[in-house]
């Protein structure tokens, strides 16, 4: 009776954000949304990444003995990237060398690379991997799990036409996990470290993504009587345009928040060593919330209708269960960790 006073919004905003002139292409809100939060998420892992190749500076050995001048001062960047490590660590030595390095950075003659610039290199040859990842995993995703496969068997052109619609996110987080492994084979880092490194970004991303399913007006919560219910009026799915839920809105938030808990928990350990930790907690809030969430959603998948839990929900189980075995993991690595600094 309470809801009956209020107003429902009513959500009806055109999903083409612009068309492109002389060839009339259409630009798709989703698309530039989708194409923003994965620049940010780039940038974020550059940051990220700079700071934890801190703990592995190195000075050529033809530079061991170099002095810095009393004269020199860092630039705004080299001086916030120190701040950030001799925040982290009390290790005299270790916060001399790095000074050593950015001097060594920064000079005006013979300087050697920068950890921004190796940062950067880095995240770029990782980027294409994820792109691709998330792209083709959410793809396939979606064609296997939500959809008759038959279809696509028989017109396979019909896989790539994403523009028309259909992506799961759980396609996509299974590929990522695969395009890590594939990219970290030759390259000085674990594997379970890298994934720590990207959940976060990851997550910021997914977040984003789900505003761009809102301007769709897809993956559509059931009818509601609550005053913050949205009638979306010309549901991608052509449903009726009723008060419902928005459940777009609840992933945004629900993803957005664990971007902010797990960017400022690495902020406060970032040199602490527990590996798959980030990844384990990423999987299982986000998969456990999502989980219960599905409860207030449409059927999104043909086989919703055969089971007495949602397609999303059979898929979040096993994310969640690997979520706690890597938490798991990465605290008794911890324990066993700190108990033999306290034996020595």
């Amino acid at each position: 009776m309470f809801a009956m006073l209020f107003s429902f919004i009513t959500f009806d905003m055109d999903p083409v954000c612009f068309s492109i002139p002389f060839i009339e292409h259409d630009i798709a809100w989703y698309g530039v949304i989708f194409s923003a939060s994965f620049y940010v998420g780039y940038k974020i892992f550059i940051w990220i990444y700079a700071r934890y190749s801190l703990q592995n500076i190195t000075i050529p050995e033809k530079y061991e003995k170099a002095r810095i001048p009393s004269d020199f001062v860092l630039s705004k960047k080299g001086q916030k990237l120190l701040d950030f490590y001799q925040a982290r660590v009390s290790n005299k030595e270790k916060v001399d060398q790095l000074k050593l390095r950015l001097y060594l950075e920064e000079r005006e003659e013979d300087p050697i690379p920068s950890i921004q610039s190796q940062s950067i290199t880095f995240a770029e040859s990782a980027l294409l991997y994820i792109i691709i990842a998330t792209v083709v995993g959410s793809r396939l995703g979606h064609i296997l799990f939500y959809e008759n496969i038959w279809p696509y068997i028989t017109s396979p052109i019909m896989i790539i036409k994403t523009w028309e619609g259909g992506l799961a996110s759980h396609g996509g987080i299974i590929a990522i996990f695969i395009a890590a492994y594939l990219f970290i084979r030759k390259r000085s880092i674990s594997f379970l470290t890298f994934m720590d490194l990207i959940s976060i970004p990851t997550i910021f991303v997914c977040s984003w993504i789900r505003i761009g399913n809102f301007v769709n007006q897809e993956i559509l919560g059931a009818a509601s009587s609550l005053p913050w219910a949205i009638i979306f009026k010309h549901p991608a799915d052509g449903a009726l345009p009723v008060a419902r839920h928005p459940m777009q809105l609840y992933e945004f938030l629900l993803y957005a928040s664990v971007f902010f808990l797990l960017f400022s928990l690495w902020k406060k350990n970032t040199y602490k060593k527990q590996t798959g930790l980030y990844t384990g907690l990423t999987l299982v809030i986000s998969f456990s919330v999502r989980f219960f969430l599905e409860f207030l959603k449409v059927p999104q998948s043909i086989y919703d209708y055969h089971f007495p839990l949602q397609t999303g929900q059979l898929l979040s189980i096993p994310m969640i269960l690997f979520g706690l075995v890597l938490i798991i993991k990465a605290l008794g690595k911890k324990e066993a960790l700190d108990k033999k600094v306290h034996e020595h």
